[in-house]
């Protein structure tokens, strides 16, 4: 499958948009965005940019110069551009993380939906979160975003399962002035694991473990088979589209929700956002094919 970008007019009207990160090599954004722009017949197109951390302020003024208008973050930018923007949406403020930029005539505004798309994958997916007991792991960027989304649904409780106890405790302290969520930070050793996973109807995997060439993985992921029968599993990683985190949970005949549904999940509130468009789940499921067509991997995720 191959895009003809027949959309893309190379005129002074084409829209360039940026996904800026450090590294950017393995960014997935570009083949779901210029898909996106094929289908809705945009003029526009995204390129990876690798921009050094430090070097923000003159790549803003440099989008500035050059007319750029939409800007998306990935690591280890998501935090660093907040204190640089006009304004930001209340769960960017304060999780201090955006991952789509829009430079207009009244400023640079910024919004975090990563929180956004991974609950509406779980919704999409028919996970029921209301009143849940979830188990999360990690406190990095996303971590905190997905817990105030969840919180926002209603679920009883949070448990932050994280290495380093003071990170995780930034967010539980959040979650507590913020929801109604009650929040507790556990560790990732394997006796805090297996009781928190026994009363979970909802783990997910806020972490780059797993992913392919990040070159570390669990060391133990046998709490799954403690969770119930009802419960789901959710990996924020795309690539590959089967982790080792969907694989545990799919042996114990766990509901699955993987990474690729997050990042087509937020593309519609993302676009909206930035372009003022909607797409519909034909639109969503045409970039789960183009990913999966891209990794050489089945669509059946």
């Amino acid at each position: 499958m191959k895009m003809q970008l027949e959309n893309v007019k190379l005129n002074l009207d084409t829209e360039l948009v940026l996904n800026v990160g450090d590294p950017i090599g393995k960014t997935n954004a570009p083949r779901c965005y210029n898909k996106l722009f094929e289908r809705l017949d945009m003029n526009a197109i995204m390129l990876p940019c690798e921009i050094k951390k430090g070097q923000l302020p003159e790549f803003l003024h440099a989008c500035r110069l050059m007319g750029i208008h939409y800007i998306c973050p990935t690591m280890p930018h998501k935090g660093d551009f907040v204190d640089l923007l006009d304004d930001v949406d209340e769960t960017s403020r304060l999780f201090h993380s955006v991952n789509a930029i829009r430079l207009d005539e009244n400023g640079s505004h910024g919004a975090g939906m990563d929180g956004k798309g991974a609950v509406q994958a779980m919704l999409d997916a028919g996970v029921s979160l209301e009143g849940i007991d979830v188990l999360i792991y990690g406190a990095g960027g996303i971590s905190g975003v997905a817990a105030y989304e969840l919180s926002r649904q209603k679920v009883r409780k949070i448990y932050i399962a994280n290495r380093t106890r003071e990170n995780a405790e930034k967010i539980a302290d959040i979650l507590r002035a913020h929801s109604d969520t009650e929040a507790e930070v556990i560790g990732t050793d394997p006796e805090s694991l297996d009781q928190a996973a026994q009363q979970c109807r909802l783990f997910a995997n806020l972490t780059p473990l797993g992913m392919k060439g990040y070159g570390q993985s669990f060391e133990y992921l046998g709490f799954i088979d403690r969770m119930p029968e009802t419960a789901a599993v959710f990996d924020c990683v795309i690539n590959p589209p089967e982790t080792e985190v969907i694989a545990a949970a799919k042996r114990k005949g766990l509901k699955t929700v993987p990474g690729m549904k997050m990042l087509v999940a937020q593309m519609d509130v993302i676009f909206e956002f930035m372009f003022g468009r909607r797409i519909t789940q034909e639109d969503q499921q045409a970039c789960i094919e183009e990913l999966c067509s891209y990794l050489q991997v089945p669509t059946e995720i």
